[in-house]
This record gives C-alpha cells, sequence and structure tokens, in this order.
C-alpha cells in the first residue's frame, strides 16, 4: 500500500509507487519506486529498489537499498546494505554496513566503520576509513587515515597527510562483518606531503616526510626531506630529490 500525506511517501509490507517529489520517503516493507525521488528525508528500515536516483537532505539506509541511478545527499547513513549504480555526491557519509558505488564518490567527509566497494574514484577533503574497502580508482583527499581491519586496496592515494595503521582494539560489528584474513592495504602509488605507512604493500611512495613502518613492501621510495623504515619493513629502493 503506498500512502501520500503531506507530501510523504510511506511504503508499508510489499508495495511499488511511482516517483517524484516529496518531504519523507519511508520504505518499511519490501518496497519499489519506478522512479527517482526527490526529497528532504528518505530512509529505508526494509528491502528496497529505486528504479532511478534519490536526490535527498539526509538519507538513512537500514535494511537493503539499490538505487539503479545516482545519489546526491547532504548527510548518508549507512547502517544495513546499500548498493548505487550511478555517481555519489554527499557533504558527509557514513558507514557502518555495506555499500558498493558502481561509479565514483565526491564529497567533504567520509566516514567507514564497515566496508565499501567503489568501481571509479573517491574524491574527499577528509576520509576516515576503518573497516576494509576496495577502491578501484584514486583515493584523493586533504586527510587520510586509515585503520585496516580487514584486506583493503587502492590504485592510488593523493593527499596532505596519509596515515595507515592496524586497528588497535577491536571493533564487535567490524569483527561480524569483516573476516580477518590480512589486515594489509595494496596500493600502486601513494603519494603526499606526510605519509605514515604501517602493513602497506606499494610499488612508489612519494612525499616530504615519509615513514615506512613494520609490514610494510615498498618498491620505490622517493622523499624530499626526511625518510624513515622500520627494521620490519622492506623498501627495496629509495631515492632523495
Amino acid at each position: 500500500m503506498a500512502q501520500k500525506a503531506k507530501g510523504d511517501l510511506i511504503l508499508s509490507g510489499n508495495s511499488e509507487s511511482g516517483g517524484g517529489s516529496f518531504i519523507r520517503v519511508e520504505i518499511n516493507g519490501q518496497g519499489a519506486i519506478h522512479d527517482g525521488v526527490e526529497c528532504k528525508h528518505f530512509e529505508c528500515n526494509g528491502s528496497a529498489k529505486i528504479n532511478g536516483g534519490i536526490t535527498s537532505q539526509r538519507a538513512v539506509i537500514n535494511g537493503s537499498t539499490r538505487v539503479q541511478g545516482s545519489l546526491f545527499s547532504e548527510q548518508v547513513e549507512v547502517y544495513g546494505d546499500l548498493t548505487i549504480d550511478g555517481n555519489t555526491s554527499f557533504q558527509k557519509m557514513e558507514i557502518k554496513g555495506h555499500t558498493r558505488v558502481k561509479q565514483s564518490i565526491k564529497g567533504d567527509d567520509i566516514l567507514l566503520e564497515g566496508i565499501i566497494k567503489v568501481a571509479g574514484d573517491c574524491e574527499v577533503e577528509r576520509a576516515e576509513l576503518n573497516g576494509a574497502f576496495t577502491i578501484d580508482g584514486l583515493l584523493n583527499a586533504d586527510q587520510v587515515e586509515i585503520i585496516l581491519h580487514g584486506k583493503s586496496s587502492v590504485k592510488e592515494i593523493g593527499g596532505e597527510v596519509i596515515t595507515v595503521k592496524r586497528n588497535r582494539h577491536p571493533i564487535l560489528h567490524l569483527d561480524k562483518l569483516i573476516k580477518p584474513l590480512s589486515k594489509e592495504l595494496q596500493a600502486d602509488i601513494i603519494e603526499g606531503d606526510i605519509v605514515k605507512l604501517e602493513y602497506t604493500k606499494a610499488n612508489v611512495v612519494r612525499g616530504k616526510t615519509v615513514e615506512i613502518g613494520p609490514g610494510c613492501e615498498v618498491e620505490f621510495v622517493e622523499y624530499s626531506s626526511d625518510l624513515n623504515v622500520s627494521e620490519k619493513a622492506v623498501v627495496k629502493k629509495s631515492e632523495k630529490f
């Protein structure tokens, strides 16, 4: 049953509706919307399929949502499972579940305490990635802080301050979500002003101040100021420029 009241679209049970502009869109059962939606607040507490894009001020995913378009929202909160076929744009994105983006994401802040897979680039001001991730393109941010709970990979990282380390304390929901088979990062290129790495395998690391910590394997390090390499790391070649 589809109910529209005061500009709201509420789907309960097994139901479907057309898209459009609303104040609030809420899906509590198994629902399908056969076009894109614009709203102030989007919330899925069940299973949702949107045959288009979502434009909102706030999007909250507690269940499972498939967006067959792009997602543009000021604030995105994912506690369940979200798949986006298009691009994603936001001011703040917080992920405590599982998110897949089949194109690129762009925003201000991204906070991960779960799993994310991005087929394109991730361009943000600040990236705090606490969990496991796969980014097939570029991760670009002023501040990049990565805390590894599982195996992660990225083609390239660019930023001002880049920090990679293993988790020191377990997080219960992450231990249930991620199989900690290998807590390491794999990257082709990592480039920043200040770069501090642990348990990272990379082809090239480049920066002003570079610290290669335990568990790292790096083919080539290029630095302009300082280089510190742990006895428990392997750097095959380094050069000051």
